[in-house]
């Protein structure tokens, strides 16, 4: 029985990776191992942990650097605290492979300290492009280390080829955000409405903003600012915001929308965390998708939903003939909300990230061309 480690930092790539986790756990050739860390274990990130709990997954470790997000470096050091935990973990659990997913910070000290550890790496959706955040060189960084790659998209494959200088061990998967829509029966509108407390009869709005963790804090909240003065001028529409992300000025952001739905609960409602569930099926009954979260790019084109992608933090990532780029000043957020309002559903390309089967191609893969008796 092969075992096989599966590490979840941030709600984000959770939701990207509990179909995979689901599979894994209930091949009886693999024994699951789980890390849980990073944003799950903070309360100001919604303690996302619950929600693992909750689905039924045995956790094998949890490994809690106390990260820090008041600084840059605070947040460094936390991932130095990281790298010495991981090192024990791993050294208890001695998986066969370690699977991860994506860009995220944490992914630096749990990869760099596999690599020393001479334990193979699996990299999910690696060689997108970010130009906008750090997540880009956090992203190739993890791409060198890894052994084994599943990009999402032909382009991301020729991205990691490139950089690899080598085509070997190189699947075109597809982005596992969308196993979603063929795994779950998604809320109905009513359903909605009564669990977050929405007004059936108005607009509804979906808006997560992410620091875009190339430009400074004040930038970031500006940019907010900015996004709700706009939406605030459309009475009719209510806004679902979530919290930003784990990285810095993610907290300073969080505050403020808090405060905004404090001062406007009748139009904006503050969740630090939505779940999948919860998130793809209010998704799905929006007018609008706004902000600068990959959700944005890759799951609401699938569904044609209009989406004003804000700044850079998504530069260099295919746009979907759905989304709607916008600079962060206020007038070109509003210029981009009003042609969004007049903008129909558009799913002309909305499976260029995917169908929806990408863990059964990574289940496939392990089990035919990587694990091969």
């Amino acid at each position: 029985m092969k075992k096989i480690c599966i590490v979840t930092a941030a709600r984000s790539e959770y939701g990207c990776l509990k179909w995979l986790i689901k599979d894994i756990d209930a091949d009886p050739a693999y024994q699951l191992q789980l890390i849980v860390t990073g944003g799950h274990l903070l309360y100001e990130q919604g303690h996302t942990i619950d929600i693992i709990k909750t689905d039924g997954f045995k956790i094998d470790a949890i490994v809690d650097a106390n990260i820090d997000l008041s600084s840059t470096n605070t947040i460094a050091a936390s991932m130095g605290r990281m790298g010495e935990l991981f090192a024990n973990t791993l050294s208890q659990l001695n998986p066969d492979l370690l699977i991860i997913l994506g860009d995220r910070y944490e992914l630096l000290p749990i990869c760099s300290t596999a690599f020393i550890m001479r334990i193979p790496i699996a990299h999910i959706s690696g060689g997108d492009i970010t130009e906008g955040a750090i997540d880009d060189g956090v992203r190739n960084a993890v791409t060198m280390m890894a052994d084994y790659h599943f990009p999402g998209t032909s382009a991301s494959a020729k991205n990691i080829e490139r950089m690899r200088g080598s085509n070997k061990n190189i699947w075109v998967v597809g982005e596992p955000g969308l196993d979603a829509f063929n795994r779950i029966e998604l809320m109905s509108r009513v359903q909605l409405a009564n669990n977050l407390g929405l007004d059936m009869n108005m607009r509804w709005c979906l808006m997560t903003y992410h620091p875009e963790t190339r430009q400074n804090l004040e930038y970031n909240l500006t940019v907010v600012r900015n996004c709700i003065d706009v939406l605030s001028e459309y009475k009719d529409l209510q806004v679902v915001m979530t919290f930003a992300n784990a990285d810095f000025g993610g907290d300073k952001i969080n505050s403020f929308l808090e405060e905004v739905s404090k001062n406007n609960a009748k139009q904006f409602k503050v969740v630090p965390s939505l779940g999948q569930l919860r998130y793809l099926s209010f998704m799905k009954q929006v007018v609008l998708v706004i902000g600068n979260s990959s959700s944005g790019i890759i799951e609401a084109p699938s569904l044609g939903i209009p989406v004003i992608n804000i700044g850079e933090r998504q530069k260099g990532r295919y746009l979907c003939q759905n989304i709607i780029q916008s600079m962060p000043d206020k007038n070109s957020i509003e210029k981009a909300l009003n042609n969004s309002m007049n903008k129909n559903k558009n799913i002309t390309d909305g499976k260029y990230w995917g169908d929806g089967y990408t863990t059964e191609r990574i289940h496939k893969i392990l089990s035919n061309e990587i694990f091969v008796d």
